[in-house]
């Protein structure tokens, strides 16, 4: 091995061992900072005082699971996973020893080790981990401080145990602390200072967090200031250091489970604690107690603890004594008074620590499941190293005992027990010499003349002092080889340590050792304002120093005191305390003042401290030990600086060179023969072999190991420490192998089954795929079967809907027939009467024959609204209030229609054909539509046998007086404005507003009331509103449209009116492709309308309620025929309205056959221009084209909720009025085709008709005949196109085909 180069990591595995090879290949290595080094299974680690690259993620990872040890660099990490692994193999308690001085790096040792630990147990379930890993450096807050050899020494013992199940995870975590160096919080020595919690709060809380705990610059504080007046912070960067740390610990405490409240609780005992010490008291000669000289302060703390400021200054000035039952009073001197507030202030800092920790463990405290069946644990050991200080208090005799404690155990478990054991096995081993420092131990902890029981026996009187104390200890002890008398005297003595010799200064032994706190200021505290002031004094401390939780205390309403507002001292002219002093002086007894008693029979700081050494050492005693040796390289905490001397030093007083020796040559690994074979029987024998525990199976199994060096006693086997490593290392291996083995005979098992599923699953496959046939082919045979069942009853359905319809039909003709005869044969019986009756009017002036008025009024047929006429009585021209000779003789006057006369006519517009106009533009009376009516608009298509006049009959009724009332003339006329309460219809009637609406609950209908919709599903109110109403409506908006469509533009396609029952709320004409119709209320933009943009000052529930829910609405599109399809995009249904009545609506069959239902998402046509054309082909082959009736069918409306009202009562609805289907009746090419195809149809259908209609009788009458020839022959489609059926028959016959 090459040692010069540093090369070698355990020094045991030497040949040649001295202090000089040990001291150089620990120094070679530090210098390459290699800082890690074995001795056997012990780690040195030597503190490098700089970071090194060494404990990063990378660096830990690789220091998972080891195998081979010899294959890494040594390394803390290391021992962290030896112990975790032990532990999780063997199932027993580890525990990891970090010993060395101070300032040798134990507590950061201890910090890495623990979260390498959480590292290789972390299973990601809560922040568990992270609480435990943030715990060290909130215990570094407020228990450690800076020294004269450590800037983080730890003045406290801490003992981590971390809590694991049985798998190996961690559960949980307990901390256990040892010996608080609570002395510290009152006084300091040279370049020292207090716990680092209060340079955190002066440097990291805000001027106004200050200001509420009245604190002022550190340096003004007593127990802050240092003793040689110099700052508190030395620099900025240290102050910024504080700041940030505050920060952290802020965090720390929330992450670990603090709340806010409960930190700044924590913040103000702290304060309370520091103006604790600023009390400053001062000799009153008139007591001859003491006095407090500032009492502002005094104050401060009364109101920071929660108490009374009197009682408060009684107890700090006086003693309460109870002797023989009695209650003694006596005043305190000026040394007493300080000790009382040191006691208060240092119980007050040690009680929160202690509540600190106790808090702490209850947020790592594992879970119920756990604590009932607990697993292993690791615990790691920190405590403040040795120290030897230019002047050494009782607080570093208590530290230097107790690592004497750990040497013991050190020797104990590494040289003597070990030496011991080889003698009783019978196993040869070299006989090694170590140092002992039993009788150094019991210098300091036997009894009665030890150290500490002769402290514990001075402390309990009351007149016994320091010099009592070293005198006795000289008397009983100067002849023990440990014990040194320095030269001079006086409070001194001196110990030689194992680590060197000591000298102690015994000035306040007794005073920190009573660490008593009167029983009066106990009881103050008890009764505090404060829920934690008193919950802190309330709890009862434990024989090692502990604080244990309070358990069935009745709690008193308390609050939390948080922040202090200045005293108002300007009033105050009297000394509080010197008044409190006169007091307690009248009720001093002289007689008794003078009285010595015993002292109470309470806890010593030495009985503490023996006592929580005992409780340690049990539980380092109960669990599997792993040492850390840390080494200081100088004293100067400089980095790359060797101190050879201070180095040899360290390794002779911690036995380094004894412990190389015995782990080279020693058997550091003992175990029991079972125990031997229950672990390892597998490498020699079968795992489930019934091993006998004997020495001739343990030597089987070393050698199948291929183990050398190895002793076998009479009841253990002795290993090296390098053994264990390889045994388990070969059970590994095998573990690896088995389960090689166990992959494969389960792969092939598992392939075997799979091939075994697969064949199954086929032949599954097969019978399902022959039963899903079978199935289908039964399935077939009865869906045939079905729909031919369907077939015949649609076939029955139909046929008696023929029937029925036929019958309706012919029931209906034969009852039209005799009410014409009835009238007919009226008409004629009344025109005999006038005619008999008749008087000729006077002859009327020539000025009058040729009058516009007569001009206007010329017909044939007389004037509907004169009641003038041929057949008619002359009498009927006598109206109110005009004279009979002013109306014209029509029947002396007639008129010849010839083309000339036409210009006579009033003028209606002209198409764009140049022919008269049947559509109007202005508003039309009813003599101007049955003039219309007058004229076909293709005469060449009539029969030859047909006269170019209107049958008698119609003529007739065309000159029926019902043309002349006063309402029907009205409807038509334009009106004036409408008076109030009373509105006019889109049909120009006047409707009172007060009954427009009338609902459910307002209206009882009679039966006679009740008519069915088109919808040919609800019952609905007639009141006379039913068709003819709706065309009315319709025409109105035609005539309105026709009128203004020469003033628009061009690419206006249509016209919307939004109609709310009969109300038109808004008109649009729509030029865009594409229009969208919806409930938003956005204006119309040309590409969208907003319905509910409009309002309606009458409109009712039901319309408000149904226009709120017409959401997305629909989509408006015309294609190049134009057609209209429509696209429901809202969930709300939209009906196409006269769906049950095709052959009036120029609709699709899709929206018959969908029962006008438009379908979501999909477009339909609501207009189709092909059903528009066979309906004018249909129109042409009447006698008399109702060219009105054609118009009303480029109208196309949609329903905003299912028709349960008439047409005029549907609560939201629109009508579409189709420009393009308008121009498409003016369109000289579009009618010349239908002629041509409509003549074609007509001789087709004469040859048919022919011999029909030489066969009817002769005696049918006129019109009868001329109706039978008009006529469509509709019970049969033979030979005739599809232009020639009724639009009604053919969606009819699709959808019965469809259904079929």
């Amino acid at each position: 091995m090459d040692l010069k180069n540093g090369h070698v990591d355990d020094l045991a595995a030497l040949g040649e061992l001295d202090e000089r090879i040990l001291l150089d290949g620990i120094h070679l290595r530090y210098n390459q900072d290699i800082i890690y080094t074995y001795i056997g299974d012990i780690l040195i680690a030597v503190n490098p005082f700089k970071n090194l690259p060494i404990y990063g993620k990378e660096e830990a990872a690789k220091y998972v699971d080891i195998k081979l040890r010899s294959k890494l660099r040594p390394h803390l990490f290391a021992i962290a996973d030896k112990a975790y692994q032990a532990m999780k193999r063997t199932g027993v308690s580890q525990c990891c020893v970090v010993s060395g001085e101070s300032g040798a790096g134990k507590t950061e040792s201890t910090k890495l080790m623990v979260k390498h630990i959480i590292e290789l147990c972390k299973n990601g379930t809560n922040n568990l981990h992270k609480r435990i890993i943030e715990v060290n450096p909130l215990l570094e807050a407020f228990g450690n401080a800076q020294t004269i050899m450590n800037s983080n020494s730890s003045r406290f013992g801490k003992f981590i145990s971390l809590k694991f199940s049985h798998e190996g995870k961690v559960v949980g975590a307990k901390i256990y602390d040892y010996l608080l160096e609570k002395s510290r919080v009152v006084g300091q020595g040279i370049k020292e200072k207090n716990f680092h919690i209060f340079y955190y709060l002066f440097a990291g809380l805000r001027k106004d967090q200050l200001k509420d705990l009245l604190l002022d610059k550190p340096e003004k504080h007593r127990i802050l200031r240092p003793v040689d007046n110099s700052p508190v912070f030395s620099s900025e960067a240290v102050f910024q250091y504080n700041r940030e740390m505050l920060a952290h610990l802020q965090y720390i405490m929330l992450v670990v489970g603090f709340s806010e409240e409960e930190v700044s609780m924590v913040f103000a005992l702290l304060g309370a604690v520091l103006h604790i010490g600023d009390i400053h008291f001062e000799v009153d000669v008139e007591t001859d107690g003491v006095y407090i000289v500032d009492e502002y302060v005094l104050e401060i703390v009364a109101v920071l603890l929660g108490v009374n400021v009197e009682e408060l200054v009684a107890t700090l000035i006086s003693n309460v004594a109870i002797l023989r039952g009695e209650r003694i009073v006596t005043l305190k001197n000026v040394d007493q008074a300080n000790d009382g507030r040191d006691a208060l202030a240092k119980a007050l800092y040690a009680r929160l620590f202690g509540w600190i920790v106790r808090q702490i463990n209850t947020m790592l405290e594992p879970e119920p499941e756990h604590r009932i069946h607990p697993g292993p644990e690791i615990g790691i050991l920190d405590i403040a190293g040795f120290e030897n200080f230019p002047i050494n208090s009782f607080e570093q005799l208590c530290i230097n005992v107790a690592n004497e404690q750990l040497q013991f155990y050190f020797n104990q478990h590494i040289f003597a027990w070990e030496l011991d054991e080889y003698k009783r096995e019978g196993v040869s081993g070299s006989e090694i010499v170590f140092t002992d420092n039993r009788g150094l131990l019991d210098l300091f902890l036997d009894k009665p003349l030890g150290l500490f029981s002769l402290l514990d026996e001075e402390s309990k009187f009351p007149r016994a002092t320091d010099t009592s104390l070293v005198q006795k200890i000289e008397k009983h002890h100067k002849k023990n080889e440990y014990f040194r008398q320095p030269k001079g005297g006086g409070l001194t003595f001196g110990i030689a340590h194992y680590a060197g010799q000591v000298v102690y200064h015994a000035h306040g032994f007794l005073e920190k050792n009573r660490d008593t706190l009167s029983s009066n200021l106990m009881e103050l505290m008890k009764q505090s304002d404060s829920q934690i002031v008193s919950d802190l004094f309330q709890a009862q401390v434990t024989d090692t120093g502990s604080l244990e939780p309070i358990k069935n205390t009745p709690k008193r309403s308390r609050k939390s005191i948080l922040l202090c507002k200045a005293p108002n001292m300007a009033n105050r002219t009297k000394s509080m305390s010197r008044q409190a002093g006169k007091k307690l002086k009248e009720r001093i007894n002289p007689a008794k003042m003078q009285t010595d008693g015993p002292m109470r029979d309470q806890k010593t700081a030495g009985a503490k401290f023996q006592n929580s050494l005992t409780d340690l050492m049990s539980r380092l005693l109960d669990a599997e030990p792993q040492f850390i040796r840390c080494v200081k390289p100088n004293h100067y905490k400089q980095p790359n600086d060797f101190k050879r001397d201070l180095v040899l030093e360290q390794l002779r007083y911690t036995g380094v060179l004894e412990t190389t020796r015995i782990r080279r040559l020693g058997y550091p690994t003992r175990l029991p023969l079972r125990t031997f074979i229950e672990r390892y029987k597998c490498l020699a024998f079968p795992v489930n072999a019934n091993v006998r525990v004997t020495q001739d199976n343990c030597r089987k199994i070393a050698k199948a190991a291929n183990l050398f060096g190895w002793e076998i006693g009479t009841h253990k086997i002795f290993l090296k420490y390098w053994h264990t490593e390889q045994l388990n290392l070969t059970v590994d291996r095998l573990g690896a192998s088995v389960l090689t083995i166990q992959r494969c005979v389960r792969g092939y098992l598992a392939r075997k089954k799979l091939w075994e599923l697969k064949d199954r699953l086929k032949k599954e496959a097969i019978i399902a795929k022959a039963f899903m046939t079978i199935l289908a082919k039964q399935a077939a045979v009865k869906a045939e079967a079905i729909i031919a069942q369907k077939q015949q009853d649609m076939l029955r359905h139909q046929k008696k809907l023929k029937d029925t319809q036929r019958e309706a039909r012919e029931q209906q003709q034969r009852q039209e027939d005799e009410h014409r005869r009835e009238e007919l044969a009226r008409h004629l019986d009344e025109r005999d009467r006038l005619e008999r009756n008749f008087q000729p009017p006077p002859v009327p002036p020539k000025s009058y024959k040729n009058s516009n008025i007569s001009a206007g009024n010329r017909h044939s047929y007389g004037d509907p609204y004169s009641g003038v006429g041929p057949g008619r009585n002359p009498a009927a021209a006598h109206r109110p209030g005009q004279h009979p000779e002013r109306v014209p003789d029509r029947r002396s006057a007639p008129i010849d229609y010839t083309p000339e006369n036409h210009q006579n006519l009033p003028n209606h517009g002209q198409n764009r054909y140049g022919r008269q106009s049947y559509f109007p533009e202005s508003d039309r009376n009813v003599s101007a539509r049955y003039e219309a009516r007058h004229y076909h608009p293709m005469p060449d298509l009539l029969p030859p046998s047909k006269p170019d006049r209107l049958r008698p009959f119609e003529e007739d009724i065309r000159q029926s007086p019902i043309a002349n009332q006063p309402y029907k003339r009205e409807a038509f006329r334009p009106s004036s404005q409408p008076m109030q309460g009373i509105r006019r219809t889109p049909g120009m009637e006047l409707r009172d507003r007060q009954f427009e609406y009338n609902t459910i609950k307002s209206t009882i209908y009679q039966p006679s009331e009740i008519d069915m919709s088109d919808t040919a599903h609800y019952a609905r109110q007639t009141n006379g509103v039913g068709t003819t109403d709706r065309n009315k409506v319709y025409r109105h908006f035609i005539d309105e449209a026709l009128s203004k469509k020469p003033a628009l533009d061009r690419d206006v396609w249509c016209k919307i009116i939004y109609m709310e029952r009969d109300q038109d709320i808004a008109k649009v004409h729509v030029s865009a492709p594409e229009m969208i119709v919806d409930g938003s209320d956005v204006d119309f933009d040309g590409y969208r309308l907003g319905l509910c943009r409009y309002e309606n000052p009458f409109r009712d529930d039901k319309t408000a309620k149904i226009r709120e829910h017409i959401g997305k609405g629909v989509t408006l599109t015309r294609d190049n025929e134009g057609s209209i399809l429509a696209t429901r995009y809202g969930k709300n249904n939209i009906i196409v309205k006269g769906y049950s009545d095709p052959a009036h609506h120029s609709i699709s069959e899709e929206v018959v056959y969908n029962m006008g239902k438009l379908p979501p998402d999909r477009p339909v046509k609501v207009f189709d221009m092909k059903e528009f054309k066979s309906h004018i082909a249909l129109e042409m082959n009447k006698a008399n084209a109702d060219i009105e009736s054609l118009r009303s069918q480029c109208v196309v409306a949609l329903s905003f909720v299912r028709n349960t009202l008439d047409d005029l009562e549907t609560p939201c609805w629109i009508i579409i009025v189709n420009f393009i289907a308008l121009d498409a009746l003016e369109d000289k090419d579009m009618l010349k085709e239908v002629q041509e195809s409509l003549a074609n149809l007509v001789v087709k259908r004469s040859g048919q008709k022919a011999g029909a209609a030489g066969q009817r009788s002769k005696h049918q009458s006129h019109g009868d005949m001329y109706a039978e020839v008009r006529k469509p022959d509709r019970t049969s489609a033979e030979g005739l196109s599809p232009e020639s059926n009724s639009p009604g028959r053919r969606k009819w016959a699709k959808f019965k085909k469809t259904k079929d």
